[in-house]
């Protein structure tokens, strides 16, 4: 199948920073976990810490102070089973992102008080404020898309789910219609069932 491709995080300068990043500009393969256990919330969000903190440089009590200072402005749970954790951190280069589904779902406090077993969370400089907006805007309507969810839980591997995040990323930014005909006749199938909701998003 056609998905778009790995991009390297040293190749990105501050000046792209600024503008709203995809998906796959800064998620690896190894920066997705399928199943990840967590007893709940914390130990979710210290589990995120640890991995993100490893990848810029920072220790894991930094990084989960920054997001569940986050976290007490408002649960990052956007609904469906969705959490976007984030935060803005100084002394980064660039902006870092993994993604998780969990073992079991664990609450954390959404609007629609469903818990939570699909993560993306990331970190991102402080000193772009320009760039950290639009591309939380951008994650969160990605997750909103009922299909890209429940291929995200069913996939069995980093490499699957990364793929699809990057395809759906894609066909969002391009369209169907310009995507790649073995894309359109083999990576999508419908999913029955799954209504589709606006849920909320915030800084």
């Amino acid at each position: 199948m056609a998905f778009a491709g790995t991009h390297s995080r040293s190749a990105k300068s501050g000046k792209l920073m600024e503008a709203m990043m995809e998906i796959g500009d800064i998620l690896r393969e190894q920066d997705v976990v399928i199943r990840m256990p967590a007893k709940g919330k914390r130990s979710a969000l210290t589990r995120i810490a640890a991995q993100l903190g490893n990848n810029v440089g920072k220790g894991v009590g930094e990084v989960l102070t920054a997001l569940q200072r986050r976290e007490r402005l408002g649960s990052t749970g956007i609904g469906h089973g969705v959490a976007v954790p984030h935060a803005r951190i100084e002394g980064i280069a660039g902006p870092v992102a993994m993604m998780a589904t969990l073992q079991e779902p664990v609450w954390f406090g959404s609007p629609d008080n469903d818990p939570v077993d699909l993560l993306l969370a990331f970190l991102w400089p402080s000193s772009d404020m320009a760039g950290f907006l639009p591309t939380l805007a951008s994650f969160c309507r990605l997750l909103r898309q009922p299909e890209l969810r429940a291929r995200l839980r069913g996939s069995d591997s980093p490499a699957e789910a990364r793929a699809w995040l990057a395809f759906f990323d894609e066909k969002g930014t391009r369209g169907p219609s310009q995507l790649g005909g073995e894309a359109r006749q083999g990576a999508l199938k419908p999913v029955m069932g799954i209504a589709r909701q606006t849920v909320p998003c915030s800084v």
